[in-house]
Order: structure tokens, then C-alpha cells, then sequence
């Protein structure tokens, strides 16, 4: 939807994965101070199998787990008085109840797994599951929240690439903040091992490429007009042009183009690999979430 300033109400709503652990209260504190969302929930999810008879019994464990939780959301509430907060136990695989909330208008939080965490180095984590099959951005926090200043948003002219570039000015038009647009290339990897391209070459393949980050700056200038942008063309790995653009910022913003297959479970290599060397707050925008 669009405003009559021309914004774009892209999120409403925020949900947020509790577990309790540092990691938890490192994406809730992350989502209250930026203000995301008007409406803060927190799901907390059980995959330890609990029978249905037995979940809303007064002495089982899920009813302790429910006084953890609500416990747990008045701690938060007494840190953020300003704030509404809900809060929910939900009994399922987490990444999976937690993919339940999401929409095109609903920004899922989670904080990053430890680096030492046996699943951070691979990509079946709670966060990567989310982003590769969520029908909304979802967004990874690291620990220590990030403390940085500026937006950066990767783009390549997809689908997915316009969804993570209007999310990511939209935050940077709400936050007032500057927007960095980056755009990696290579030229095709079948080549990069079997032929050395000419400076003729390269020059017009990197002119192809300029188009396509030319044309991204000229959505944000047409409907984003009060946002600073800055931008950025560069030959090497999308992962690492990104990751290296992203020292020292708020936010990094990228699109997930994911894969077919078993529910969409794996993301796509570069957002993959942003995910596992994470050291500042991600969002990643699907396929799904930027058409729909």
C-alpha cells in the first residue's frame, strides 16, 4: 500500500523467536529500539513433544513453560513500558510455527545462533529456514545487535532484489538514514577457470551491469526521493563485496532467490553465506515476500 507521501506501509507487525536465550533478548531488543512494526509478538516454540491432553494441564510442563514466557514478556515490558507486547507458546519445530506469521507485512525477528553452535555452520538454523521459505522478510541479529549507521541493500535486478531494495528504503526513509545500493558482478563462472577475459570485454560486461544498479537507484529516486543514496559497483563475490560494505552499518538488506525443492529449506548461496559470517543485523527479502 501506499501513502499519500508516497511511502510504502511495508511492515505492521513484528514477531519475534524467544528462547530465553542472549541471542533472544539481543533480536528483541533490536526490534524495539528501531520501532518496527506496531505491533510486538513474542513466540516462544517447543519441539519436544508434548501430547495434546497433557499441554494445558496446570502441572505439565508446557504450563511452566507458559509462567517462563509470560515472565519473561513482563521483564520486557517493565525495560520498554512504551511498548504493547504479546506473547505465545506455540508447541512445533520453531522455524516452521514461526513461518506461520509470516506476510508481506509481517517482519520476523531472530537472533543469530552462537558461532560455536554446531548448526551456525550450516544452514539449519532457525534463521536461515525462515529466510528461505518465509512469505516475509525475516530478519537475523547477532548478539551484540549491531551499534552501526546506514543501510546497505544489495541488489541484481530480480524479483527478489526489488523487494529487499524497497524494504530496505523505506527503513532507511523511516530511521533517517542513508541508503547504500551495492552491486557485485563476475563475469560467467563457466569461464573463470578456462578463459581470460580482454579489458574490451570486461568493460562492456561491467557497462551491463552498471544498468542494472542504475536502474535500482532510479526506483529509490523516483519514490523515495528524501533518502540519501550512495552507491556501489564492484567485481568480485556478491557475499564478500556485501559483507565488506556492510562494516560498520545498521543494517544490511539483501534477496533470498532460494531453491525448489523440500519446502524451500535451503537459501541461496550468497545469502547463505552472509548468514553464516553474520556481524550485522540481516534482512533477507524473498521471492515470495517481493511479489506478493
Amino acid at each position: 500500500m501506499v501513502t499519500h507521501e508516497g511511502r510504502h506501509d511495508v511492515i505492521e507487525k513484528t514477531v519475534v523467536g524467544w528462547d530465553g536465550t542472549a541471542s533472544a533478548r539481543a533480536a528483541v531488543d533490536w526490534a524495539v529500539e528501531r520501532g518496527v512494526g506496531k505491533e510486538l509478538h513474542l513466540v516462544q516454540a517447543s519441539d519436544e513433544h508434548i501430547a495434546a491432553s497433557e499441554f494445558f494441564a496446570a502441572n505439565s510442563p508446557a504450563a511452566a513453560a507458559r509462567i517462563a514466557l509470560m515472565e519473561d514478556a513482563d521483564r520486557i515490558r517493565e525495560a520498554y513500558p512504551a511498548i504493547a507486547i504479546e506473547s505465545e507458546l506455540v508447541q512445533g519445530d520453531p522455524a516452521e510455527e514461526l513461518g506461520r506469521y509470516s506476510s508481506s507485512t509481517t517482519l520476523i525477528v531472530v537472533g543469530a545462533p552462537a558461532k560455536a553452535s554446531p548448526s551456525f555452520r550450516y544452514n539449519w538454523s532457525v534463521g536461515s529456514r525462515l529466510a528461505a521459505s518465509a512469505r516475509g522478510p525475516v530478519a537475523i541479529v547477532p548478539a551484540d545487535g549491531g551499534e552501526g549507521s546506514g543501510i546497505v541493500v544489495g541488489v541484481d535486478g530480480s524479483p527478489s532484489s526489488h523487494g529487499a531494495l524497497t524494504f530496505a528504503a523505506e527503513e532507511a526513509l523511516r530511521r533517517s538514514e542513508s541508503l547504500r545500493v551495492v552491486h557485485a558482478w563476475l563475469e560467467p563462472a563457466v569461464w573463470q577457470d578456462v578463459y581470460v577475459p580482454d579489458d574490451d570485454f570486461l568493460e562492456s560486461l561491467e557497462t551491463m551491469h552498471r544498468h542494472v544498479l542504475d536502474e535500482a537507484l532510479a526506483t529509490v529516486a523516483r519514490d523515495y526521493p528524501g533518502v540519501s543514496v550512495e552507491h556501489f559497483l564492484a567485481r568480485g563475490r556478491a557475499q564478500d563485496v556485501l559483507g565488506e560494505a556492510a562494516r560498520g552499518a545498521s543494517l544490511l538488506v539483501v534477496g533470498n532467490h532460494g531453491l525448489h525443492g523440500i519446502r524451500r529449506l535451503l537459501l541461496g548461496s550468497v545469502s547463505h553465506a552472509l548468514v553464516l559470517g553474520i556481524t550485522t543485523p540481516l534482512v533477507v527479502v524473498g521471492a515470495v515476500a517481493s511479489l506478493g
